[in-house]
């Protein structure tokens, strides 16, 4: 957009700029439902086919581990078909494989797709985040950024809610094919809602990323490996260690998810206020709570489940406003190269998300319980923050405001 024309075009613009961020929000949120189902669907699933905890983080690891490999090209497809395309294609991908794995049922299909969908969020990820851009101005990038990626823990809150009590009255399939089938219709809203970003013919858009980068993908890697068992490992937490039901397991993630959007946006408010050259210190402040509530879940482990409740909460809300806040200072150095720099960043950030979970459960299975692995997570984090120092001093590509007139 651009700040020509009449007074009269501006709330028409601003619905525009409203509508693009809701569509954004909520496809990323169903891109990401194969990467997240099966850790809330995982008891169901485990039942189902005899699998140990092992097989189901796997699952999660697979997904989101694809979706770093394929981020880099997934940040060149982007540039080349447009932010629209690209995200209807990962929606396409979703319904399709979902579908198929709950029809077949068997472990394998599970297994390819997660592969499938997971290289396709890859292309969510950096679709979302360039159209994103390209409509919303640098005063108001982190709130938006911020709201666009809650709409994973809005997914994901809704998984945990509704998925353990549907595995149960119905069955994993059932709820695996709904979500997909979900998906799917995400998929059309964006091909007419999305800016379609392609460049014009005879239009060359020099794309670098600046010196010192490599840092953004290093420390998005710690950040994801020092949290995401938050999510993929709450409810297995809260049900083995404190007698949980699984409903209500599933219920206390949900809630944590919905109270992280909410401080996604209040954290998304606050950074655009402190102004772009300080996002990267608030996300080295929130590092260092994620690490506080990894410690917490250990000590809830022998003080009682309501401190095990709050470190869940804390980790999970706290996580949420690092990963928005994140993706703000990613646009605030990327310049032109929005895709491309989503795309190096991700790679590092869901190659975090291969290795954490599977890794957690394996280590839950030598030791026999949470304690250490939820404190060895601390550790993580602490290196995560320190990353996240040398990424502050990367120097911005100029041309940070990225919108545009078509």
């Amino acid at each position: 957009m651009t700040d020509g024309g009449t007074r009269s075009d501006t709330p028409r613009r601003e619905l525009s700029v409203v509508l693009v961020v809701a569509v954004a929000t909520v496809a990323i949120g169903a891109g990401s439902i194969l990467g997240f189902l099966a850790g809330f669907v995982g008891t169901a699933i485990r039942d189902d086919l005899g699998l140990d905890r092992w097989h189901i983080g796997l699952l999660v690891s697979v997904h989101f581990g694809c979706t770093g490999l394929g981020s880099i090209t997934a940040g060149r497809i982007t540039d080349a078909v447009g932010a629209r395309l690209s995200v209807v294609i990962d929606l396409a991908l979703v319904m399709t494989v979902g579908v198929l794995a709950a029809v077949i049922g068997t472990y394998w299909m599970l297994i390819v797709a997660a592969v499938v969908a997971g290289f396709g969020y890859a292309l969510a990820n950096t679709g979302t985040n360039v159209a994103v851009a390209r409509v919303v101005s640098v005063e108001r990038r982190t709130v938006a950024l911020s709201i666009k990626t809650g709409g994973i823990p809005a997914m994901t809150g809704i998984s945990a809610a509704v998925g353990p009590w549907a595995a149960d009255a119905f069955s994993w399939q059932a709820i695996t094919a709904a979500l997909c089938i979900g998906a799917g219709a995400v998929g059309v809203a964006c091909f007419f809602v999305l800016p379609d970003d392609r460049p014009m013919k005879g239009v060359t858009i020099h794309r670098r990323l600046p010196r010192g980068f490599g840092w953004f993908p290093v420390a998005s890697f710690l950040l994801i490996a020092g949290s995401q068992p938050m999510y993929s490992w709450s409810v297995p937490y809260l049900e083995e260690e404190f007698s949980t039901s699984a409903r209500t397991a599933g219920l206390i993630v949900a809630m944590s998810s919905f109270i992280g959007v909410g401080v996604m946006v209040l954290n998304g408010i606050r950074s655009d206020r402190v102004g772009p050259g300080r996002r990267i210190a608030v996300v080295i402040t929130l590092c260092g709570i994620v690490g506080a509530a990894n410690l917490l879940a250990v000590l809830g482990i022998g003080v009682g489940i309501g401190l095990a409740i709050v470190a869940i909460v804390a980790g999970i809300a706290f996580q949420l406003a690092a990963i928005g806040t994140m993706h703000a200072a990613v646009v605030d150095r990327a310049g032109p190269a929005v895709a491309r720099a989503t795309g190096v960043t991700m790679t590092g950030y869901y190659l975090g998300a291969l290795a954490s979970p599977v890794a957690f459960g394996a280590f839950v299975d030598w030791t026999g319980s949470y304690t250490w692995p939820w404190f060895l997570l601390m550790i993580v984090m602490v290196f995560a923050g320190t990353a996240f120092v040398f990424a502050g001093r990367v120097e911005p590509v100029t041309g940070g405001d990225l919108r545009t007139s078509r």
